[in-house]
């Protein structure tokens, strides 16, 4: 994945979360359901945000990300 893809996903992951941020935060009616999962989305793109600043700064840097163990 270049960079331009890696700035793709974490402008869309920025944007995603940023809408699902308002939309939680939004005032509801008492027993008022609301059919669009917020929060699951909300978290799956703080991940995504998190794995997309991880590889820019494995692009950035050159050095390649690794975790904390070697297998």
């Amino acid at each position: 994945m270049g960079l331009a893809a890696t700035l793709s996903l974490l402008a869309l992951g920025v944007t995603v979360g940023g809408f699902c941020l308002w939309y939680e935060r939004r005032p509801k009616e008492l027993g008022d359901v609301r059919y669009f999962p917020s929060t699951i989305v909300l978290t799956l793109s703080v991940v995504a945000v998190l794995l997309a600043l991880a590889h820019l700064v494995t692009l950035l840097t050159g050095v390649p990300f690794e975790g904390r163990r070697r297998f």
